[in-house]
């Protein structure tokens, strides 16, 4: 199979979920004998610029997503058509799709979230209303002309189907997947603090972008309430605007000595930060459509604690329901609290690593394969590329392929 995929960065030009997920799956299948082509607004627009303040800023760049990555997209397509495009962005999705339906080749988008909804909830841009507007008529025009849309949790689908009105005949449902090799052999949290150069205490680590959606500052409040009967930490592995004002929440707090903002960790050194932490929070306030970090930490057999927001309830609830919580610091303290007083009431170390290899990549590639060559044979059928009729599945049900 021929998949062109295209999508906002791949996770060496940029960090966060969508990232890491592009470039597992294109790796992934690649290695299963499928030719992937990958191109991203990243290998044109410099990632920080993603993240500058003030309109020069994004008239710049959307000159060069509007003159250079869109066009180029376009003519790709054109030039030589693949059996399959994969958008992973709604805007450097709809040249893919335009072409799409010149050439009769099928789309099946991988939905990481609302576009125009994360804009706003950034508090960087994309707040004033036309801008807004723009966006989120761009994501339904992508999303309603695709032939499948692969959703990494029911909550997004659930977006998908009520924001942008896509058919839920449409919608496939799948977690993220993960290599756990990457996760294996590693030591016990005393140790990879050790490692690590980290100082011996009840460990909380998070891997965040720094940005208010994100919701560290709630951690940062759990860790002052710990402070009277837990000697506890706060790792923060992580980069964004957000830098001055949690480190001035943590002073403000009285707990500044105990919270590491270590900035942005590499890659290779992820597993091992995750393995240093006695728990890993994920305090999401909105729009988690899956939680990779949830997902790295127990595979590190590391507990996780989140705000329920969107795919986290999904993902961790899978394992411990009493790990998902409100956006409570009180209440985040108060697990942080009983896993370190009574761990044996808890998933521990080998259950937290054993839910994670359920999402390998060997068990979600297939899937993701299945849904792909559903939407090329669905367009063999009707001769139609980039929108199909929709095609209920067998008994009416939700929209979900038999093993979701």
């Amino acid at each position: 199979m021929r998949i062109l995929m295209v999508g906002l960065a791949t996770f060496d030009q940029m960090t966060g979920g969508s990232a890491r997920y592009l470039s597992g799956v294109s790796d992934g299948l690649r290695r299963l004998g499928h030719s992937v082509d990958v191109r991203t607004a990243a290998r044109h627009v410099a990632t920080p610029g993603y993240t500058e303040r003030g309109l020069i800023g994004q008239l710049r760049r959307a000159a060069v997503r509007l003159l250079v990555v869109m066009p180029g997209t376009f003519a790709t397509v054109l030039a030589r058509p693949p059996d399959l495009i994969n958008s992973h962005f709604a805007l450097d999705g709809l040249p893919a799709v335009l072409a799409a339906r010149l050439v009769g080749r099928p789309v099946v988008v991988t939905f990481h979230g609302p576009w125009a909804l994360e804009a706003v909830a950034t508090g960087r841009r994309g707040a004033w209303p036309l801008s807004t507007a723009v966006r989120a008529g761009i994501e339904g025009f992508v999303y309603r002309r695709a032939q499948r849309c692969v959703c990494l949790s029911q909550a997004f689908a659930d977006v998908l189907v009520a924001r942008y009105g896509v058919d839920r005949a449409r919608i496939r449902v799948m977690p993220g997947g993960i290599d756990v090799a990457r996760f294996r052999g590693l030591p016990g949290p005393v140790e990879a603090r050790r490692a690590l150069g980290l100082p011996e205490r009840h460990t909380i680590v998070t891997v965040r972008r720094l940005v208010p959606r994100m919701g560290l500052d709630m951690a940062i409040e759990a860790l002052a309430r710990l402070s009277s009967t837990v000697d506890a930490q706060l790792v923060v592995a992580g980069s964004g605007p957000e830098r001055e004002a949690l480190a001035a929440l943590a002073a403000e707090r009285g707990v500044a000595d105990r919270v590491l903002f270590l900035g942005r960790v590499p890659e290779e050194d992820l597993p091992m930060l995750y393995a240093s932490g006695d728990v890993c929070v994920v305090p999401s306030r909105e729009l988690e459509g899956f939680g990779y970090t949830a997902l790295e930490a127990l595979a590190a057999g590391t507990p996780v604690i989140c705000v329920g927001t969107g795919g986290l309830a999904e993902l961790v609830g899978g394992l411990e329901p009493r790990w998902v919580l409100g956006p409570d610091p009180g209440a985040i303290a108060d697990v942080i609290g009983r896993l370190a007083s009574e761990a044996a009431a808890f998933p521990d170390h080998a259950a937290c690593a054993a839910y994670a290899a359920t999402m390998e990549w060997t068990r979600v590639l297939p899937r993701i394969v299945a849904v792909f060559e559903e939407a090329i044979g669905e367009t063999r059928r009707t001769g139609r590329g980039g929108r199909a009729r929709p095609v209920k599945p067998a008994g009416g049900g939700s929209g979900r392929t038999p093993e979701d």
